[in-house]
């Protein structure tokens, strides 16, 4: 008997695909080049900072409110780009994030008053990188990747810590040609590589291409993709990692535990990491070191972020509670070593804070995206994941005006760092609560 026929997204006739190359792993290839790209473009805003306050005499609180405006942008496109995944596709609503990152990222080159960088910055860019970023990546993640999923999501954010490789070469890039021109070439890398890269090679589950989750062998007939999420038929999700319910936003939010998960969103990447990336590059110039050694030491919080990411993906094998706890005690030592430094007599101390914080935050971001995708399924589970990521985004705008007012009325960052340093812990405490343990042994 002859291989049987799947039908594809289009419901024609195909033969299974056999190719021991998951394409899959293209998908996360290409969510790791956005990651870095996309969410670079976003933090060199700390690198960019000095050259703001210096040439137009902002407080450094009003100045931060750019960062701020940009993640509340952010967060509130989160639940629609989840929406719009589920109704147009992964690919056409990438494809958008991407023209208005760029489009934000240009004009961001032309701005010459505070409310042009609201505009541009804030609103444009904020809504690009949602429309391009984490939430669409982690709603297509969960279709292509059922027991790898944590592993495909270290990966995935492994790339976010090249966002923080970047500070060197935008620290050059403002040397040699201007914070007007290094804008610039940020919006020529969106147009002219995340776009095409999105819109070629981003297909919003196995099944448009003839394959199953994981790369399984297609041994039964595939249900249409595009039938099943118009009617609301089930698609096969089962795993062990996976809750099997279908959810949608007005279920979850009647859920305490949905409401935990997005409190550990809302502590460690919104006030935890916000607070830190807006200001310690401002804080190191405070105790002594340049711009340029500044730049290129915090660029060791991007490289242990992504090797913590890559430890992340343990949480498929010791859970994603303990991954994280693991994560937290790590990321809260490097927060108290930087609490720590006065002034530049002590180097080895502005080198232990990216490497510590960066691994143990690192650890901690896909095990949050790992853990919605366990508790959260269904055909219109993406505006759920979107609120998540909105969650984040209102901590995120919190975060750096918050440490740019501390340090206004009390000299010092030292408040504002150990505030991030008690988020974390929040953080952990309501990862518990959520406790995306429960959806992956009642899966089971």
């Amino acid at each position: 008997m002859g291989r049987p026929l799947i039908e594809d997204s289009l419901g024609e006739a195909t033969a299974p695909v056999t190719s021991k190359f998951f394409y899959g792993w293209v998908i996360v290839a290409v969510g790791i080049l956005v990651f870095a790209l996309a969410y670079g473009v976003r933090y060199s805003f700390a690198v960019v900072f000095s050259s703001l306050l210096e040439e137009f005499q902002w407080s450094r609180g009003a100045a931060a409110t750019i960062l701020s405006l940009h993640l509340l942008a952010y967060g509130v496109t989160a639940p629609l780009a989840g929406t719009l995944v589920d109704k147009i596709g992964a690919r056409s609503t990438m494809s958008l994030g991407a023209v208005l990152l760029a489009l934000g990222a240009a004009t961001s080159g032309l701005a010459t008053a505070l409310w042009h960088f609201y505009l541009a910055f804030g609103l444009l860019m904020g809504m690009g990188i949602s429309l391009v970023g984490a939430v669409p990546f982690t709603r297509i993640i969960g279709n292509w990747f059922l027991d790898r999923r944590g592993m495909a999501l270290s990966l995935l954010f492994f790339g976010s810590g090249g966002a923080y490789l970047l500070y060197p070469l935008v620290a050059l890039l403002i040397d040699r040609i201007g914070w007007r021109g290094t804008f610039v070439v940020e919006a020529a890398i969106a147009a002219g590589l995340l776009l095409p890269a999105v819109a070629l090679l981003i297909r919003n589950s196995p099944w448009e291409k003839g394959l199953q989750p994981d790369g399984r062998p297609n041994s039964t007939p595939t249900p249409n993709l595009e039938q099943a999420l118009n009617t609301g038929a089930a698609v096969p999700t089962a795993s062990p990692h996976t809750d099997a319910a279908d959810w949608t936003l007005r279920k979850a939010i009647k859920s305490l535990r949905f409401w935990a998960l997005c409190l550990c969103a809302f502590s460690v990447w919104g006030i935890t990491e916000h607070i830190l990336v807006a200001h310690h590059i401002a804080f190191a110039e405070d105790v002594g070191y340049s711009n340029m050694y500044a730049s290129a030491v915090l660029a060791l919080f991007g490289v242990l972020m992504s090797v913590g990411a890559l430890l992340g993906l343990v949480s498929d094998r010791i859970g994603r509670e303990a991954t994280f706890g693991i994560g937290m005690v790590i990321g809260v030592s490097g927060i108290v070593v930087l609490m720590l430094i006065q002034d530049t007599s002590q180097p080895w101390m502005l080198y232990a804070y990216p490497i510590l914080f960066g691994l143990g935050f690192g650890m901690t971001t896909p095990t949050i995206a790992a853990a919605a995708t366990d508790m959260f399924q269904g055909h219109r589970a993406g505006a759920v994941i979107g609120f998540i990521w909105f969650s984040f985004a209102i901590g995120g705008t919190i975060g750096p005006w918050l440490g740019g007012y501390i340090f206004e009325v009390a000299g010092s960052y030292l408040p504002a760092f150990l505030i991030s340093a008690a988020t974390f812990v929040v953080a952990f405490i309501a990862m518990w609560v959520a406790a995306p343990r429960r959806a992956r042994r009642r899966a089971g």
